[in-house]
C-alpha cells in the first residue's frame, strides 16, 4: 500500500526523544510508525478522491498538507468558507498542479486583488464535476461571483455506490488503474460502470454530454444571480463559451508560450498562470 506521507506516519529517531511526523523519508536507524484509519484507507483506494455515505456529496480529492487531514470538502490554501469569498473552478490547471499552491492563478489572483478568491481547483475533472461542486457550495456557503477555467469536454464523472460507500472520479477516456484489486476498482459492478462511461465519453464524438452541463451550469449561475466569470484552457470549450451570456475571460495562454513547465515537465508553469492573472485581473 501507498503510505499517506503527512499524517499517518511518525518516525521515532533512535537513543532520542524526537519524533518527526509527516514522514517521507527515512535516513537513520529509528521506529517507523504508519497509522491505519478508515480516511487513510479509503483515500488510498480512491486514489485519494472522497468516497462518502451521501451520494449527494462534493466531488475532491484530499488535500494532506501541514500534518492536516480531515474529510471536508475546502480550497487548496485551506483559508475556508466562512469569510466572503470567490471560488475559483477547474482542473489541474487551476489547482496548479506540480507547483506551489502560492504559483497557482487563484492565489496570484488573491494577491495581486487583495480578494479572497479561493482555489477549488480539482485535478483531472470535468465540466460535470465542476457543475456537481459548484451548486453544492452555493447552497451551504452563499457567494454571488464565481470564475471557473473551463476543462476539456472529454470528461466525465464515473458514480458508483460500493458496500455503504458512494464514490466518484473523474475519468478520461483511459484509466490504467482499472484492474487494480485493492481499489474500489475492484467491485465488479463498478468495474462495469467504469467502462461503460469511458465507451460513452468515446462514443459522444460531438460532445453532447458535457454541452448540455455547461448550459446547465451556466443557467443555474443566472437563476441564483451568480455572475460566471469563465475561461479554457481548451480552444473548442472556449469557443463554446462564446455562445452565452457571461462575463468571457481571456483564453488561457497555450502552453507553448513559455517554455518552463511544471515540475512534472507537462502542466503550465507560474509563468502561464501570471499571464493569465495579468489578463484577467481587470475583468475582476
Amino acid at each position: 500500500m501507498e503510505c499517506n506521507k503527512y499524517v499517518n506516519t511518525s518516525f521515532q529517531i533512535s537513543n532520542s526523544s524526537v519524533t518527526l511526523k509527516g514522514v517521507h523519508e527515512i535516513s537513520t536507524s529509528g521506529i517507523y510508525k504508519l497509522q491505519i484509519d478508515d480516511l487513510y484507507l479509503k483515500s488510498n483506494r480512491n486514489d485519494y478522491w472522497h468516497a462518502s455515505l451521501n451520494d449527494n456529496d462534493y466531488a475532491f480529492n484530499y488535500e494532506f498538507v501541514n500534518d492536516n487531514c480531515n474529510d471536508q470538502y475546502r480550497d487548496r490554501d485551506h483559508v475556508g468558507f466562512a469569510q466572503s469569498f470567490i471560488p475559483c473552478f477547474g482542473c489541474s490547471n487551476t489547482y496548479g498542479v506540480y507547483q506551489p499552491a502560492d504559483a497557482a492563478w487563484p492565489a496570484l489572483l488573491r494577491r495581486k486583488s487583495n480578494k479572497n478568491f479561493l482555489n477549488l481547483g480539482e485535478g483531472g475533472i470535468g465540466i460535470d464535476g465542476i457543475y456537481n461542486n459548484l451548486k453544492l457550495l452555493h447552497s451551504e456557503h452563499w457567494f454571488d461571483k464565481c470564475v471557473i477555467l473551463f476543462p476539456v469536454f472529454e470528461r466525465r464523472l464515473i458514480k458508483c455506490k460500493v458496500d455503504n460507500l458512494y464514490v466518484k472520479f473523474p475519468s478520461t477516456i483511459y484509466r490504467d488503474d482499472i484492474e487494480n484489486d485493492f481499489h474500489f476498482w475492484s467491485d465488479p459492478l463498478l468495474k462495469k460502470t467504469a467502462k461503460k462511461v469511458l465507451q460513452d465519453i468515446a462514443d459522444d464524438t460531438e460532445n453532447e454530454y458535457s454541452k448540455k452541463i455547461l448550459n446547465d451550469l451556466v443557467n443555474f449561475c443566472q437563476q441564483s444571480k451568480v455572475t460566471l466569470y469563465a475561461s479554457s484552457w481548451d480552444s473548442d470549450v472556449y469557443n463554446e463559451l462564446k455562445k452565452y451570456d457571461i462575463v468571457l475571460l481571456p483564453e488561457f495562454p497555450k502552453f507553448d508560450k513559455f517554455k518552463d513547465r511544471a515540475d512534472d515537465g507537462l502542466h503550465p508553469h507560474r509563468k502561464h498562470y501570471q499571464f493569465f492573472v495579468d489578463q484577467i485581473s481587470t475583468f475582476l
